[in-house]
């Protein structure tokens, strides 16, 4: 008597004793009360549920010039957008040994106590009966036959997680992609700043060219004037350049998960080999992109996946067969007024087939059918759609690389041409031949070649990559450190 008050006891201090420790703390915590004004949470309150979530960043040594390769490497150890992709993938993997371990028996093991003191109605009385029961036990579930109903969800959970590889894939691909054209983007940026300041280089002797003659009495006020503001517009440009390489940096360092503050060198243009031709036709391209593009294997194992869905809703139309077992040991005392108490023990068990057959359910099964085709109908849709979009993604990335490889070559030419004019010009004018407009037009004509074919050189290699990313061969090339 006293062991079931104090159990009684027990069962209603402790939900109090929580009761009373939650509740104001769950109190605390509403809505904002005025729609018009921002929330104003409390300093305990930020500490306890918005924690500082910290990443690990690159480091960089300043005096070392990276290449492309290693700039993917530090980028793919530390960007969080591959490891997110790799603890998706990982999820999966656990999601298939979730569905595997439905093939295995359930078992385990259970002890319970018991105290109770109760009047049952015995005969034409009640009569007291208090009781204390002690009981341990080991049981066993299994599924015996389930006619693929286990198996077809396998099948979706591993084709799913072929499709989270394969994302995993496409996020190292993606991110291939921006590293590289983030750099070859710093690289352009560089190459202009390095024109403008050869530009600005020569506005300088320009204008020191028309004071000496303006000194001299060679050159008119207008001369000397005109060749100031030639020079002031080199600076100007010159500066936006610089901050254009600067904003390009900044770029670059997020890509590799690196701090803008921490200054670090690339490899220059110049270092690099710009191609001259590409090795393959579209045709080529578009069906090399079909067999590697790990986006699309993924949508395709998706439809997979979506295929053994619609089997495994099918499988709920048959039975399951099940065991149910379980043995254990049973420890008893009791009383009954006015007789005196008895105890006893033995040992427990129980074991049974059962067959379960659902006959009817409401057409739940039928509707669930329905929606498992109707999903896998437009994952193969999905397919198709985004085949058609590679298609025109390859096609287009072929013809501007075909474009950027021409005007490589008409800028070089250009360049060339626009050096020896410029030359010309500046000699003439010493000369007295030609005058200072003249010279100022074959200096800017220089500035743009000079822009023209740095922009052509970095554009030849952003479109080759562009390709090879449309393609997926980006992935399958990546140059892991080397020189690219």
């Amino acid at each position: 008597m006293s062991f079931a008050r104090n159990v009684l006891k027990s069962s209603l201090t402790w939900p109090l004793l929580i009761l009373c420790s939650v509740a104001p703390q769950a109190w605390s915590q509403r809505a904002p009360n005025l729609p018009d004004a921002p929330w104003q949470p409390s300093a305990t309150v930020m500490k306890k549920y918005v924690p500082t979530v910290t990443h690990g960043e690159a480091e960089l040594d300043a005096t070392d010039a990276y290449t492309l390769g290693q700039l993917i490497d530090i980028a793919e150890s530390n960007n969080p957008t591959t490891k997110e992709a790799w603890n998706h993938a990982k999820a999966s993997a656990a999601a298939v040994g979730i569905a595997k371990s439905e093939l295995y028996p359930t078992l385990f093991a259970f002890a319970t106590g018991k105290n109770y003191n109760t009047p049952p109605l015995l005969y034409n009385a009640f009569v007291v009966q208090d009781i204390g029961l002690f009981a341990t036990a080991v049981h066993l579930d299994y599924t015996l036959v389930d006619f693929g109903a286990r198996r077809s969800e396998i099948t979706a959970t591993q084709a799913k997680l072929v499709a989270a590889n394969l994302s995993f894939n496409d996020a190292h691909l993606q991110l291939i992609q921006q590293v590289s054209q983030a750099y070859y983007a710093l690289l352009n940026a560089s190459g202009l700043r390095a024109a403008a300041e050869v530009n600005y280089s020569d506005a300088e002797a320009l204008d020191e060219a028309a004071q000496e003659r303006r000194n001299n009495g060679l050159a008119t006020l207008p001369d000397l004037l005109e060749a100031h503001a030639e020079k002031e517009k080199a600076n100007y440009d010159l500066q936006s350049a610089i901050g254009a390489e600067k904003t390009a940096f900044g770029d670059l360092a997020t890509a590799i998960a690196a701090q803008p503050t921490h200054s670090f060198k690339v490899q220059e243009l110049d270092d690099l080999h710009i191609p001259d031709a590409l090795d393959q036709s579209v045709e080529d391209a578009i069906a090399s992109a079909y067999q590697q593009r790990p986006d699309l294997l993924a949508e395709r194992a998706k439809v997979k996946a979506a295929h053994a869905e619609v089997t495994h809703t099918t499988s709920a139309y048959f039975p399951t067969l099940s065991f149910e077992g379980e043995g254990g040991w049973v420890r008893a005392w009791g009383q009954q007024d006015p007789y005196p108490g008895t105890y006893a023990q033995t040992r427990t068990y129980e074991a049974g087939l059962s067959l379960k057959w659902t006959i009817f359910d409401g057409l739940r099964r039928e509707n669930r059918i329905s929606q498992a085709k109707a999903e896998e109908a437009a994952a193969r849709n999905v397919v198709h759609e985004h085949e058609d979009q590679i298609a025109d993604h390859v096609w287009t990335s072929y013809e501007d690389a075909v474009t950027a490889l021409e005007q490589r070559k008409a800028a070089a030419a250009l360049l060339t041409a626009s050096t020896e004019s410029h030359s010309a010009a500046v000699e003439s004018y010493k000369d007295g031949v030609r005058n200072l407009l003249d010279v100022l037009n074959a200096e800017r004509d220089l500035a743009r070649a000079r822009a023209l074919d740095v922009t052509a050189r970095t554009r030849v290699l952003q479109s080759f990559t562009s390709l090879a990313f449309r393609t997926g061969d980006l992935l399958a090339q990546h140059p892991k450190g080397k020189t690219p």
